[in-house]
Order: C-alpha cells, then structure tokens, then sequence
C-alpha cells in the first residue's frame, strides 16, 4: 500500500505496532473499559493529525462537555481552543437522540460540517449509546430495519462517501446489551482495537491489542500502553514479538575483535566475535560489575566503540563513585558522550517500555557495546518468569542483528554452580560465551579466579587463573610455571572450582590457577 493510501495517527507506538498506519478511509473502533483511554486515544489521534499532518478533524462527544474535554487536553500540552479558533478542529457536543435523527435524515449536518472545514478526521465517543438514541420507548433492535446495525451501516457509509478516516469508542460491559452493540460493531468496522485497564500486584496495567484492522499486516498480541504527563498516550511493542526483519544473521560473517582487557583477551586467545553475547557469571563481590565498567571503557577508549552501562541495581552515580575509587574515570566517557548508562527501578518495572528504552538509546547513540548489570534483577523484578526468558531471548536476537557486543552479568550463589545457573531457564546453548568468575577458599583466605567455561569460535584457555581487582580494575595474576610450582600456593591444589580443592602431591603439581 502507498504512503498516501495510510493514515498515520501520530500517537506514539501505535504508527509502530500497525505498520506504518492505517488504511486511509478505515472505520475504527475503540474498545475497552471505564478508564483505560479511549477517549484520549480518539482525542489524540485528532490532534495529531490536525499539527502533525495538517488533517482537520472533528470531535462528536455525548457525556464529556467540550469546556472539560479542552480542560483535561490542555494538561498535555494540547491547545484544543485554539484549534478551534483556527476552524481547523470542530468539536460537537450533542445527544445520541440528535445523532441518530442527524445520520437517518437526507442531509446530515454532519458530514456537511466536515465538508466545509476539510475534515479528513472524526472521533466519535460512545457509539453504543446510539442504540437508545430514541427519547422515549425500548432501545432499537440489535439486527433489522429501523436497527442499530442499520443505524451503523448508515454512519459508515456517510463516513466512506466523505473519505473520513474514522475512530468510534465503544464501553465495555458485562451487561447482554452493551455485548449486543459491540459484537454489531465488531463486525461492521475495519479496524478493531482493544484497550485493556487491570489491576496485578496491587498496580495498574494499561494494555492495547489490535484484534483486527481490513487491508494491512499489523503486529498481533498485547502490548503496553501508558498515559504520559505532558504527553498523552505511548504505546510500546511487547518483547515476545520477534524481530520482523528476517534478514540472513549477520554475526556469521563476524570478525573477532579483542575485549581490551587483558585478562579476558588472554584466556579468550585474543578476543571474541563482534555481535556474540556474554553471559559472566559469579557471586556477590568478585568483580563483575568492575569487569562490566573496564569492558566498556576499554571499547571505548582504544577502540571507538560506544558503550551502554544498564542497571536495575545501582544508581549511575553510585556507579561512577565506585569505579572512580579503583582508577577507572567512568564519568569522563559518559560527558562525552561515548559511553551511556540507563538506570531503571526493578520497582514496577515494565518490560516493554523498559526494551523500547534500550532500543531508542541503542539506535539514537549507535551503540557497539552493551553491558548489562544484574540479570537477576530482572528475575526478581517480573513476576512472570515467561516474561524474563522473553526479555533475555529479545536482548540477544537484537544484539545479534546489530552485531553489537553484549554482556550480561549473573549473580550466582554457587562457586561453580553451572547446574544450578538460571535452573528454569537454560541460557548456555543460548549465548555464544560463559565467564565465571569464582572465590576459592585457600588455607583460610579468599582469591579470586576466573575460567572461561565457553567461547564459540575462539581458541579459548580452559586454565583457571588467578585474578585481583585494583587500580585499573582487574589484572590476572603472573604466570610463571617454575615460580609457581614452588611458591605460589594455588598451584598446590585441585579442583579449584569445586567447594573443596584438596591439595596435590608436590610432584604432580601444575599450574593450573595463578
């Protein structure tokens, strides 16, 4: 379909989620319960197009007079009045009795007003109050002559005859009638969208679906919808979606870069794939987020490679003070502008907006590397683990197709803990390489080691080595073997990884970890 045959409504998202727009001359109908904002969708999509498109629109209203429907537009910034003053927006306030008297006469009023204003627009709110239009006497039929589906068929084809791109709202009700009025409807217009308003964990949830919509593809399911101040509405695509673009995956004509970081990029034998994941795993306090901080500044620095820092735990300033205490000047990338840190409360976290954030900063900054903080966040944060594992599948096929080099840490409560790693949700055949990072308990002290479990496609060491967090962040410790087998003490031992390495024989001592 042309550009000029859609109708794009301006409404942030939703252009998105219908690809592109709507077909122009559509009849679409709204549906939801008391609160969920039909009427600011219909609102919106005519003062969009009234400043965005130059496309003059009318209002009908029933139960909002037009003083409070100004009112509560003006509160996000939507000057209706002047509009109004300009004759390019004409809001009506009237009765159903009227309407349904004005769409079975000859000429209508209407459709004669959008006429001479140039319409091309109209919102009409509360369509299924039509149905007890008459003054006096029962409400009219549901089917039949003289009924509220030929009341439709008429206002549809008044709408079609005059090219207005239409939207009807509609309440929905537990009540015969009200199902009666929108089942007739249903059937009757293009497009059906659905705006859902629920309660889950003690806070609200606004949805959007689009159950149907003649003459287009669209992107099906539920997705998440808000109301923002000063704004208006913002829609944004669930993260279950895959991505449309069906292109041939790019990172098998990768090349390998290195990390920057010493350490990694001697056990990694001299870097990793451009596009490949990461996936770091250890406890509390061995360094993740100090490697997380070197991995980005390093790109950043030596080799162009702009970074984004993301974190459900710790404020961006508190994650400049900590790096700045070990000699890492995080806050010199981020003014910059090279690396950027986007930093959202695990406190009624929303995925979907919290993606199309990542997405929006990723696409605005050209992002090459990301680094992701506290994976397990994410899993205390959503209720729904389905969710969760939807997150981590869209972050990687993203990152894929961008041939963007992710990182993603994981705290885990075991010392080598594999097994136990993300038990309901295997990620290891999922990313393209695993770190782990470990304490080591020896005669009563603690050190650190890291073992690169998996690297696709590089010649990775399968030696544990020793490692310590100090000015510069973290360093491996020297390799000597013949030092090693007589003086450093975690040559001495077995099973590093294990809860309990025993030591071994001095003549069958190797330096396994340093």
């Amino acid at each position: 379909m042309s550009r000029d045959d859609m109708v794009r409504t301006g409404i942030s998202g939703l252009d998105e989620l219908l690809f592109g727009g709507i077909p122009r001359t559509n009849v679409i109908l709204v549906e939801g319960s008391t609160g969920s904002g039909k009427t600011l969708l219909g609102t919106e999509f005519i003062y969009r197009g009234i400043t965005q498109f130059n496309e003059p629109g009318i209002i009908v209203v029933f139960e909002v007079s037009p003083d409070k429907l100004i009112r509560d537009a003006a509160t996000l910034g939507w000057d209706l009045a002047e509009l109004q003053a300009q004759k390019k927006l004409q809001i009506v306030f009237t009765s159903p009795q009227v309407l349904e008297q004005e769409l079975r006469s000859a000429d209508s009023l209407l459709l004669e007003t959008a006429v001479e204003m140039g319409a091309q627009r109209i919102f009409i709110d509360g369509i299924g109050l039509l149905r007890h239009a008459a003054a006096s006497g029962p409400a009219l039929p549901a089917t039949g002559p003289g009924s509220y589906r030929e009341l439709l068929q008429q206002l549809i084809e008044g709408l079609n005859r005059e090219r207005l791109t239409a939207m009807l709202s509609h309440e929905l009700g537990t009540y015969a009638e009200a199902q009666l009025t929108l089942d007739g409807a249903e059937s009757l217009v293009d497009t059906v969208i659905r705006l859902n308003r629920k309660l889950h964990n003690r806070r609200i949830h606004r949805s959007i679906e689009i159950v149907k919509s003649r003459g287009q593809d669209y992107e099906p399911g539920e997705h998440t919808l808000q109301i923002r101040d000063g704004k208006g509405l913002q829609m944004f695509r669930r993260v279950q979606a895959p991505l449309r673009n069906n292109l041939v995956q790019p990172t098998s004509m990768a090349r390998r870069s290195v990390i920057g970081v010493e350490a990694l990029d001697a056990l990694l034998g001299g870097g990793i794939f451009d596009g490949s994941t990461t996936m770091v795993v250890g406890l509390s306090g061995v360094g993740k987020t100090v490697l997380g901080t070197q991995i980005l500044r390093e790109g950043a620095i030596k080799q162009s490679k702009r970074g984004l820092l993301i974190s459900l735990d710790e404020h961006p300033a508190q994650i400049v003070r900590n790096a700045e205490t070990i000699g890492l000047d995080l806050q010199s990338q981020i003014d910059d502008g090279t690396i950027h840190v986007l930093f959202d409360s695990p406190q009624e976290l929303n995925i979907d907006s919290h993606y199309a954030r990542i997405v929006q900063t990723i696409e605005e900054h050209d992002i090459q590397r990301m680094v992701i903080d506290g994976m397990t966040s994410y899993s205390t944060a959503l209720s729904d683990q389905a969710v969760y594992r939807d997150f981590f599948h869209a972050l990687v096929a993203y990152s894929k197709h961008r041939l963007m080099t992710t990182f993603f840490s994981y705290e885990n409560p075991e010392f080598l803990g594999l097994s136990s790693f993300m038990p309901d949700f295997p990620v290891s055949s999922i990313v393209d390489n695993i770190i782990l990072l470990s304490l080591v308990e020896i005669n009563s002290t603690l050190r650190r080691c890291i073992t690169v479990v998996k690297a696709r496609g590089s010649p990775h060491e399968f030696d544990s080595r020793e490692y310590v967090i100090g000015q510069g962040g973290i360093t491996l410790r020297p390799f000597d073997e013949d030092v090693a087998k007589v003086s450093l003490p975690l040559a001495g031992y077995s099973s590093i990884l294990s809860r309990a390495p025993s030591r071994t024989p001095r003549t069958a001592r190797t330096p396994d970890l340093q």
